[in-house]
Order: C-alpha cells, then sequence, then structure tokens
C-alpha cells in the first residue's frame, strides 16, 4: 500500500480536483451583448414571440404555437433533418414574462413545476437599446444546475446564437461561421491548455504526440456523429483527462451510443497502424514514430476499460442494461470491484480511481440509456466482437512499439 501512494504524482491531485469540478454542478446565466446595424424594430421582429412564427436556423427550424392566451404561454418546437433526411423534434414551453416593443422581451419557462432543473432553460432575456443608427441586443439565458463543462458550452452557444441574429438582421441570412470560429476556438484554447497541463509531467514532445493522439480520438466521435446524420459536434479537452467530443442531438438508440463511443479507439486505430509504416519500409527506428505509437495505442487501451465515463464503459452500460434490465448497475459495480482489485495488483492509483468512480456511481439505483431503442442480438454480437477484436489488437500493437522503443534504447546504448 505504501509502495501505491509513493507512485502517486502531481497529475493524481489535479485529476481528482478537475472530476470534482466537472461533477458539481450550478445554475448558470451567461450574458452577451453585440452591436446589430439596423433598427431596433427589425431587431424586435426576430426574438419576438408569436403564434405561428418559424425561424430557420441552418438544419434547425422553431415554430411558435400559442398554447394558452391567457396567460401568453407558447409552445417552442425545435426540428432538426439529419442528412439522412430524418427529423427530430422536441419542445418546450415559455411564458411571456415581460414584453415591451423594440425595448425588451422576457421568457419564462414553463410545464416543468416539480420536475428537476438540471439543465434545463429557465429563461430568456433579450434587451434593445439604440445607439445611433444601430442597435444594441443584449441576451441572457439562465439555465438550472449544470456541470462545469456544460457552463462553458452555454456560453459558447449564446454567443453563436447572437452571432447568428447579426448576420440574419443585417443580411438577412443566418450567420453561422462565428458559431464554427466560436467551437474551434474552445477546442484550440482547451488544447493549448492541456498541453500545458500535459508537460508538468511529460515531455513538450511527448505532450504535443499525446495531445494529437487525443484529437485523432476524439474526431473519431465526431465523425460518428456525422455518420448518424447529425452536425458536427463539439470537441473540447480536458487537462490531466484527455479530451471529449460532445453530440449536438441525444441519440435515438443504444446502438447509436455504442457505435459512437467505439469509433474514438476505432477510427485511432488508423493512427497506430500508419505509425507502423515506418518499419514496413524497412526505414530506421525513430523515437518520435515509437513515442506516438505507444501514446496512440496506451491511450485506446485506457479507453477501453469496462468503466464508465470511458468508451469500453459505455459499451459495457448498454449491453449490460439490455441483458440485465435494472440490475445492470450490479455488474457495473462488480467491473468496478474488478478493476480496483488490478489496481492495487498494478500498484496503478488511476485504475483504482476509476473502479471506485463505477462502485460509487451505482450504489444507488439510477436510469441507464432511458428513451433509447435496445440493442438487438446482432448488435449485442457484433459489439462483443469490436471491443474483443479492438482490445486484443492494441494490446498486441502495445508489445511490438515496446520492441521498437528497446530497439531505440539498444541502439542509444551501443553509440
Amino acid at each position: 500500500m505504501f509502495s501505491l501512494l509513493t507512485n502517486i504524482g502531481l497529475e493524481i491531485p489535479f485529476t481528482l480536483l478537475l472530476l470534482a469540478l466537472l461533477g458539481i454542478r450550478k445554475a448558470v446565466s451567461p450574458r452577451a451583448s453585440l452591436l446589430i446595424n439596423t433598427s431596433a424594430d427589425t431587431v424586435f421582429k426576430l426574438v419576438d414571440v408569436f403564434h405561428g412564427k418559424r425561424d430557420d436556423w441552418g438544419r434547425t427550424t422553431v415554430l411558435a404555437e400559442l398554447v394558452e392566451p391567457s396567460t401568453q404561454t407558447f409552445r417552442k418546437t425545435y426540428t432538426t433533418t439529419l442528412t439522412s433526411g430524418v427529423a427530430k423534434s422536441s419542445n418546450a414551453l415559455f411564458r411571456i414574462a415581460e414584453r415591451e416593443a423594440n425595448q425588451k422581451i422576457s421568457l419564462d419557462r414553463a410545464g416543468i413545476e416539480g420536475k428537476s432543473t438540471n439543465n434545463e432553460l429557465l429563461k430568456q432575456t433579450y434587451q434593445l437599446s439604440t445607439e445611433g443608427s444601430a442597435t444594441r441586443l443584449t441576451v441572457q439565458y439562465d439555465w438550472g444546475p449544470r456541470p462545469l463543462l456544460a457552463q462553458v458550452i452555454a456560453r459558447a452557444d449564446l454567443w453563436g446564437g447572437l452571432y447568428r441574429l447579426k448576420g440574419l438582421a443585417e443580411t438577412g441570412v443566418p450567420n453561422d461561421k462565428p458559431y464554427q470560429w466560436i467551437s474551434a476556438g474552445i477546442a484550440l484554447a482547451t488544447g493549448l491548455i492541456s498541453l500545458g497541463a500535459f508537460s508538468i509531467i511529460l515531455t513538450i514532445q511527448a505532450s504535443l504526440l499525446l495531445v494529437f493522439a487525443l484529437f485523432v480520438h476524439e474526431f473519431g466521435h465526431l465523425l460518428a456523429y456525422r455518420l448518424m446524420g447529425q452536425p458536427w459536434g463539439r470537441m473540447v479537452f480536458l487537462p490531466f483527462l484527455g479530451a471529449i467530443a460532445i453530440p449536438r442531438l441525444p441519440f435515438e438508440s443504444q446502438g447509436q451510443s455504442v457505435f459512437a463511443a467505439l469509433m474514438g479507439p476505432g477510427f485511432s486505430a488508423i493512427l497506430a497502424v500508419a505509425c507502423l509504416l515506418p518499419d514496413a519500409f524497412g526505414l530506421p527506428p525513430n523515437p518520435y514514430v515509437a513515442v506516438l505509437g505507444i501514446v496512440t495505442v496506451g491511450l485506446n487501451i485506457f479507453n477501453l476499460l469496462p468503466v464508465e465515463p470511458l468508451d469500453g464503459g459505455v459499451a459495457l452500460r448498454s449491453v449490460l442494461s439490455r441483458l440485465m434490465g435494472r440490475h445492470a448497475r450490479f455488474g457495473l459495480m462488480m467491473v468496478g470491484a474488478l478493476l480496483v482489485n488490478i489496481g492495487f495488483t498494478m500498484q496503478q492509483i488511476v485504475l483504482i480511481i476509476f473502479g471506485g468512480i463505477a462502485i460509487l456511481a451505482n450504489l444507488k439505483e439510477r436510469p441507464i440509456d432511458v428513451g433509447l431503442e435496445p440493442l438487438s442480438r446482432l448488435q449485442i454480437v457484433i459489439t462483443l466482437f469490436a471491443y474483443v477484436a479492438m482490445t486484443s489488437a492494441y494490446i498486441t500493437l502495445l508489445r511490438y512499439f515496446i520492441d521498437y522503443a528497446a530497439l531505440l534504447q539498444n541502439a542509444a546504448d551501443l553509440q
């Protein structure tokens, strides 16, 4: 036990702190302000709500329907058309709390009384002021308790939506480019922060290769969302933890959830195989190829561990919930306990941490994949085959790259 504790480095307390911050939920009220070069009347027509109003934002349309005239309550229906042609819809009720033409409109969320407000948009406020011939639009969204990462995304979405409105008001066409730039900026900024964080425990070269391997892995998830017909998702790097790809739309089935999870390590196999090419072509051993190979393989073996929130754990969760129903949590706890035991045996504190998380997260009964179409028997077989095949392949590749690195070390010792 003592030797295990002495193996703890700076990355462990930082990782625990970040995990705690990601798990803490807090209400958030992002606010953004932008000058729009048109009249207040034009801008107000875009943010006002009335029966039959339809807004088109790329693949998504928003339709407002008056459902309670006495309270001025509207149902907003959000419909996104996928590349496959399938339309996905959701709706929410909003009540006009305050309305002053060309100056302000405030909408309160309705229909959620007595329900959880976690991750729910509770209030929308649009305030207009004239500045010469232009109009300053200030928007504030009040959200219920959200995790730290969701708070960052809420601010990005608000600014992206505001620039869309500016483009529509000034040119008649929504401007999606700033929205895309904001998403890319978040990925770049968090990637640089992660690079600095990893540089505390690794060399700068190894940190660069690790961040690149993370990018390839998460791009696999983003590609999976596109193959499902969704818009491109977002990528956010997490210092000391890795990165995460966030879909724009919820999944419809467990099959989609599993496919998206396994596409990360599946797509990364291209990078791992690419690291074999120098040796295949008879080129001399290269230290950067060795490091990139080991980092890529190690990263994906770690992500295939059968414990949430890792990719292998997401796949296992769906399979067990299909096979065991409401008792799936006991299977997840057993896997967590096994991982803890392996962590103690191998003196690996990270395995103990993730195994412990799996146990604690399932102590109480919780909903798993609620509302998703369950996996079919064929999908379960395909999932298990893909998981075993990828895990076996990565373990084989890890042995290869360890031997490859050993050749480099022997060559260096002979010089």
